[in-house]
């Protein structure tokens, strides 16, 4: 071995030309944390062995719930559309005030198909007067800044689409949690700032997406943020809303002590890695302590297998799937349209998980 750096009881350095970002001492033997996947990709070195494919094994049934995504149907069955999204007598006569001429389930819709179809809102509030001209329908459409006013001003709850998610929720099952957060564009603004003036802007134009979801792929809750709320906060404002857990995996960034030992005693076993520097008390049985000497006496594959903190990569796919399909930025600029429209992503990916979800197997 060589070039080895030592902090405490970790070793950082590399063997054989391969990197490892941390090592633990274990008396006379070396734990390693290597990422060399890492190094293989900045030298274009192949893969040892090929990569694990997977095929969906319902490609009937998926490929029409792909194609029920793009479908646009209204079913109102308690009346027409006007009497249920239009407040028709917004002004009484001897009453101060007025009240909203639009629902909130009207913007709601509108809002969820801006956000679908990801036009600006000129754009946005011409398409929907051809498509209630094109359908019959004598509906309002409001003008691009009012629609920018309701948008922020509206409360939109994460629904939970799916039948199977619902009635396992009702029914107050405990449900495996898996938490974690990416970031979402608003604006250019700071690119071009950087390139015209050679500093940072000092407006970041990034958000931060907080998401709950289940193991099955339906997201739970979800909360927009600015850079500066770190994923431990983002939990707290997560945890409340989610329900009755059995389980919480998420990764180290969310890792505290005091936390975890609530979620313990509440029943909740929050699956989180402890960081590759962490100690155990001697004198005290944590959960802390406990996860401690188990990574260093069976290692993190055996963490990973007996708590299933492999399920993790799922939240990774759906973010992945939330910038592929939806899109990597949000469309409106004020933070209380943000959170809304956080919200709007999570009843989308819920929506399509109702019409069919695609059962891969591994390739041959």
């Amino acid at each position: 071995p060589s070039g080895f750096v030592r902090q405490g009881s970790q070793l950082i350095g590399a063997i054989r030309g391969r990197v490892f970002t941390s090592g633990i001492m274990h008396g006379s033997k070396i734990q390693f944390f290597a990422m060399p996947f890492k190094e293989r990709l900045k030298s274009g070195e192949p893969r040892k062995r090929p990569k694990q494919s997977y095929v969906p094994q319902n490609w009937s049934e998926y490929n029409k719930s792909l194609r029920k995504r793009g479908m646009l149907s209204l079913y109102l069955p308690k009346g027409d559309l006007g009497s249920q999204l239009i407040n028709d007598e917004s002004y009484k006569k001897g009453q101060s005030g007025r009240e909203q001429v639009y629902t909130p389930a009207y913007v709601n819709l509108l809002f969820m198909l801006y956000r679908m179809y990801r036009m600006g809102l000129r754009e946005f509030a011409g398409f929907m007067h051809d498509y209630w001209r094109g359908r019959g329908v004598e509906l309002p459409v409001p003008s691009f800044g009012h629609l920018s006013d309701l948008f922020a001003s509206l409360d939109i709850t994460v629904r939970k689409k799916c039948v199977r998610a619902a009635e396992r929720l009702n029914e107050g099952e405990p449900v495996t949690v898996i938490v974690d957060s990416t970031g979402l564009r608003f604006s250019h603004a700071g690119a071009w700032y950087e390139k015209k003036y050679g500093k940072k802007a000092e407006r970041t134009p990034w958000r931060m997406m907080h998401l709950a979801m289940d193991a099955e792929g339906d997201v739970l809750a979800v909360e927009i943020t600015d850079t500066g709320t770190g994923d431990s906060s983002g939990l707290d404002l997560l945890l409340p809303q989610v329900g009755k857990i059995d389980r919480l995996i998420a990764d180290t960034a969310y890792y505290q002590i005091e936390r975890n030992e609530q979620l313990l005693a509440s029943g909740v076993v929050p699956v989180i890695p402890p960081k590759a520097d962490a100690v155990d008390d001697a004198k005290q049985n944590r959960w802390h302590d406990q996860l401690v000497r188990y990574l260093k006496e069976k290692g993190q594959y055996a963490f990973q297998n007996k708590y299933g903190y492999g399920l993790r990569a799922r939240v990774e796919a759906q973010f992945s799937r939330i910038k592929r399909c939806i899109g990597d930025t949000l469309l409106t600029r004020r933070i209380a349209s943000q959170t809304q429209e956080g919200r709007a992503i999570a009843n989308l990916i819920n929506q399509w998980n109702a019409f069919g979800q695609a059962r891969c197997v591994k390739k041959p």
